[in-house]
């Protein structure tokens, strides 16, 4: 069982994912860690809305699911934002 997040953070009044990289290897039995500075954020097409709990353009940044939205790439190109345009 899990509770929905009825307060979630927002960007513009829209929900959103931050996507970033990051790199482990092991040689020689050394970790290392490596993690890649620029991520971007991935955002929904259609403003949060708790009563509208139907709607996937609302709830998911799915890129697959928001470039079916009449509104995909209203706010940002491909409705993504980089971190600089953040």
């Amino acid at each position: 069982m899990q509770k929905y997040l009825d307060k979630p953070l927002l960007i513009n009044n829209r929900k959103f994912d931050i996507r970033g990289y990051a790199l482990m290897t092991s040689v020689g039995g050394v970790i290392k860690g490596y993690m890649y500075r620029d991520c971007y954020f991935r955002t929904s097409s259609k403003q949060f809305d708790l009563n509208n709990l139907h709607s996937r353009f609302v709830h998911l940044t799915n890129d697959a699911i928001q470039m079916n939205s009449e509104d995909y790439g209203k706010f940002e190109s491909g409705n993504k934002l980089s971190i600089n345009d953040f």
